[in-house]
């Protein structure tokens, strides 16, 4: 239960508000299906009930994963459009610390209290683990390699060659979210296609039935 709240609190979301909405909905469809049961007498009901409650509550509560990847990829776009900043920054004369602190001033509620975090770490341990820790809230690798050519910067400043290799990690970086983004809305119209086809397919079986059904109703009554 502990991790499900860090992984809502995480998400911005409210746990209580979320386990309230999760029992309400339960008892609706228990209420509704041992009415339905009880009136129509048709106890198998029961089991169907059971099936649907557990299919929901696996939907319900898996959901929060596409949920936390897609905050991830906000937060890589975010990542992305802030280091512009940072770049600006560094090259109108601001050291490392103060680019990262000043970007952090338009940084979103989540990856503000990372730059926060990271600022605060910085203060306590000159050592590269602040920089690395940050590049471990994302899961591509190359954020770790922008992060310590940025750390790399810091003794040798913004005029050293670190300057270029953090301006090529970070087009690179850039050009690979511009292709992911690319490749979702591929898969998204792709998705969008299959759905069609599949609905199609559901209204022509269900017209053929129907044909079907009366046909035969048609013969029986001759």
């Amino acid at each position: 239960m502990n991790k499900l709240k860090e992984r809502l609190i995480a998400l911005n979301i409210s746990f209580s508000k979320e386990i309230v909405r999760y029992v309400a909905i339960v008892v609706v469809l228990l209420t509704g299906f041992v009415v339905a049961a009880l009136l129509t007498k048709t106890y198998y009901l029961f089991i169907v009930m059971l099936m649907i409650i557990i299919a929901f509550s696996y939907l319900y509560f898996s959901r929060y994963k596409s949920m936390e990847k897609r905050q991830r990829q906000d937060n890589l776009m975010e990542f992305v459009n802030l280091f512009t900043f940072f770049r600006m920054y560094l090259k109108n004369g601001f050291g490392v610390y103060s680019s990262l602190k000043e970007m952090a001033n338009f940084a979103n509620p989540s990856l503000r209290e990372m730059l926060e975090k990271l600022l605060s770490q910085i203060d306590e341990d000159k050592s590269i683990a602040p920089f690395i820790n940050f590049a471990h809230n994302f899961d591509e690798l190359i954020v770790e390699e922008m992060m310590i050519s940025i750390y790399q910067m810091i003794d040798d400043g913004s005029d050293s060659n670190y300057l270029i290799q953090f301006e090529l990690i970070f087009d690179k970086l850039s050009d690979l979210l511009y292709s992911g983004q690319l490749k979702d809305k591929d898969k998204g119209l792709a998705n969008i296609a299959t759905s069609s086809l599949i609905g199609s397919a559901y209204l022509i079986i269900t017209i053929t039935m129907g044909v079907v059904t009366l046909l035969g109703d048609m013969i029986n009554g001759l």
